[in-house]
């Protein structure tokens, strides 16, 4: 028996090692997940930084071409006039002296060299040809090249220098970029910076510079980045660089097709992973060693409990005493003296443990505005053979000092060791009276208070009311700037240039310029439009207005727009006028038509319907297309104003707010939702849809309109 029960011990000893050793492992890789989570997370956020660095660094540089591309000298000394030469160079020297650079060149169109602020032996003529090629591919823009010169990260900045017959030369700047290395030093991290050729030019370390990157890069046989998975689905990059792994996080500038390298090092990280393992294999082996501990102990108490079997008796006559702390205990033998109390009743009825043998228990409460059944009772305990429980029974207590308290009173008989004795339960119920008086008031003053209530909703919907006006407001002023500022950057940058096109006399380009400004300052007419039309006051009356009337004016209008459309106009004859005003319904369907119109450009096959029908007292208007549609979360959003899904220049997104608050102003409706086929599927376009009340009977005039116009294809007509 004895050597099956060692058995068992060491076998379990051995699984709580085995176990030990996996939860360890666990740890370890949880722990190594964690932190290179975090360490991704802290990289990512220091790889936009860095990206920022960059774009702001570079953004300072990129003008400086165009202070040699717009020099008149520089000019006439590509012109062919070398007499200037002498001017020129010295005043590349000032650009490049002031702007902090590694030299300035002008070039000629195919990249040969003209001028330089340094010697002629700093520049390279296939920098030159290698320049002229990247104007002549991407354009007349400022294009850039990175390279190492001397060891050094050079960044060129080239513009071509116009005339009116074409480029006649390339302004070429040479930025060091040195000050972004120097920032990245002052951080202490690995950034690395390589061209399209996957050749580094740049590196924030001194230990691993772009130079010994490309030397080590020779004698890698194959990629020296390894991947590593984390329990997301995550893949992280490690890179060895000499004895130490490294996290490698890239992300490649579209623009400069620059490729940057983020690298955080493994080192302290794998010490954590180590420490945290170390950590838990002792921490287990201290559970162990406790958990050996608490199974000596219990062998230990067990042979102890015979002797507290006498204690256990006593115990639980104190167990059933103060079982319930939070109300008053006492009990009382067969002649109504106090045996046992608990501090709450002593602390309820102000007694000392002196006075509790020199009372009887029914001294402790009020004697004659009391419950006089509780008095009998307590009185008369020897007398009572058997009773039931008196449970809840509001009663009226008196301290030692005389005053009195309400109380909730219950007794119970308890046999103790063959004596007849009984138990009472008392509850000071003080607080709950209060509770009662203060409810009573309470309600008294509840009229009052939601009246108080009421004036401050009303006055908080007041200030949300301002608050939404001045939201709109807001809206109103950023869209509107946002609509001016374009072309007013236009107008001052064409008559900027109608300047310099005057005192050169070119005025076939001075019209077009004009032209220009006329175009943007019709813009902006247009837009002040929109504005006044979208303030336009209510009419005082509406009158009868024949709709099949207004929708031929309508057609007129847009007639040249409508020539590749096929258009179906569906008026049933007889249509009654509606409450309106002619101005303004031609606004609503002049509105609704372009705004399909808008839609349904590079629609192959336009379509486009427009119905009206009589419904009861009103006329039902619906203008149907087969254009893009919208998406259902806009949908709720297109009547508000500032509301557009054209690109900036194209609209103050007012047109369906104008439309909603004339329709309004008519007391009328209208309602957009997309198309729905037979199936229940959405299908392409959107479907408007007007309600407008129909003219009274005394002044209804009905509309000039004979027939049913019906399946109207090619060109819109005026209705007949």
């Amino acid at each position: 028996m004895m050597l099956s029960r060692r058995i068992k011990m060491w076998l379990a000893a051995l699984a709580v090692v085995l176990l030990m050793a996996a939860g360890i492992k666990a740890t370890r890789e949880l722990c190594r997940q964690w932190l290179l989570e975090t360490a991704q997370s802290a990289g990512e956020d220091r790889l936009l930084s860095y990206v920022g660095d960059i774009r702001r660094a570079l953004q300072r540089y990129h003008y400086l071409p165009y202070l040699v591309a717009e020099h008149q000298d520089s000019r006439r000394l590509l012109a062919g006039e070398q007499q200037v030469q002498a001017q020129v160079e010295p005043y590349l020297a000032q650009l490049d002296k002031a702007a902090n650079t590694k030299g300035w060149y002008i070039l000629t169109a195919q990249g040969e060299l003209v001028a330089a602020s340094q010697q002629p032996d700093n520049w390279v003529a296939d920098d030159g040809r290698l320049i002229a090629d990247k104007l002549r591919q991407q354009g007349g823009d400022v294009v850039t090249l990175s390279k190492m010169v001397d060891g050094q990260a050079r960044y060129f900045l080239a513009a071509p220098v116009y005339t009116p017959a074409g480029i006649i030369g390339i302004a070429v700047v040479k930025v060091g970029l040195s000050t972004l290395t120097e920032s990245w030093l002052a951080e202490n991290e690995l950034v690395l910076i390589s061209d399209p050729g996957h050749t580094f030019f740049l590196s924030s370390s001194h230990r691993f510079s772009a130079a010994w990157l490309n030397e080590q890069a020779k004698s890698w046989s194959n990629d020296p980045i390894q991947a590593i998975r984390l329990y997301s689905g995550t893949e992280l990059a490690t890179w060895q660089l000499g004895q130490a792994p490294y996290l490698v996080q890239t992300v490649e500038l579209d623009d400069l097709r620059w490729k940057l390298y983020y690298l955080t090092p493994l080192t302290e990280l794998n010490k954590a992973v180590a420490w945290v393992g170390t950590s838990a294999a002792i921490v287990l082996l201290s559970l162990l060693a406790l958990g050996l501990f608490v199974v000596e102990r219990r062998q230990k108490l067990r042979s102890k409990q015979q002797l507290q079997q006498l204690v256990a008796e006593s115990e639980a006559r104190l167990r059933r005493m103060f079982s319930k702390t939070h109300v008053g205990l006492m009990l009382v033998d067969s002649r109504g003296k106090i045996s046992e109390i608990n501090p709450t009743a002593m602390r309820y009825f102000s007694l000392s443990p002196s006075m509790i043998h020199h009372i009887v228990a029914w001294q402790l409460f009020e004697t004659h505005t009391g419950n006089s059944t509780v008095m009998l009772l307590l009185k008369n305990l020897t007398k009572q053979q058997e009773w039931g429980e008196i449970s809840g029974v509001e009663a009226m207590a008196q301290r030692s000092d005389g005053s009195r308290f309400p109380v909730l009173f219950s007794l119970s008989a308890l046999p103790w060791y063959g004596e007849k004795q009984s138990l009472i339960t008392v509850i000071d119920i003080s607080k709950r009276k209060k509770a009662e008086n203060a409810l009573r008031a309470a309600n008294e003053s509840l009229e009052l208070r939601v009246q108080e209530r009421t004036e401050a909703l009303q006055a908080a919907q007041a200030e949300l009311v301002q608050s939404s006006k001045m939201a709109a407001l807001g809206r109103m002023s950023s869209a509107i700037t946002h609509e001016l500022n374009q072309p007013l950057t236009g107008l001052k940058t064409l008559l900027s240039s109608n300047e310099l096109l005057i005192e050169r006399g070119e005025t076939q380009l001075l019209m077009a310029n004009t032209k220009l400004v006329n175009t943007l300052l019709d813009r902006m007419a247009s837009m002040t439009s929109q504005l006044k039309t979208f303030a336009f006051n209510r009419p005082e009356q509406l009158q009868p207005t024949s709709l099949p009337d207004v929708l031929q004016q309508v057609l007129r209008i847009h007639q040249h727009r409508l020539e590749n459309v096929q258009v179906r106009i569906r008026v049933p004859a007889q249509l009654p006028a509606v409450l309106g005003e002619p101005q303004r319904l031609m606004q609503v369907l002049g509105n609704l038509i372009s705004n399909a119109l808008d839609a349904m450009t590079g629609t192959t096959s336009p379509s486009l319907v427009v119905a009206a029908t009589e419904q009861d007292e009103q006329v039902v208007i619906q203008v149907t297309d087969n254009g893009t549609g919208i998406s259902e979360a806009k949908l709720g959003s297109i009547f508000e104003p500032f509301q557009t899904s054209k690109k900036m220049g194209e609209g103050l997104g007012l047109g369906l707010s104008i439309t909603a608050n004339s329709v309004r102003d008519m007391q009328g409706s209208i309602i957009a939702a997309n198309n729905i086929d037979d199936q229940g599927a959405r299908s392409p376009g959107m479907t408007f849809t007007v309600v407008l009340q129909r003219a009274l009977a005394a002044d209804l005039e009905r509309a000039p309109v004979d027939q049913l116009v019906e399946a109207e294809t090619g060109p819109a007509r005026p209705l007949d």
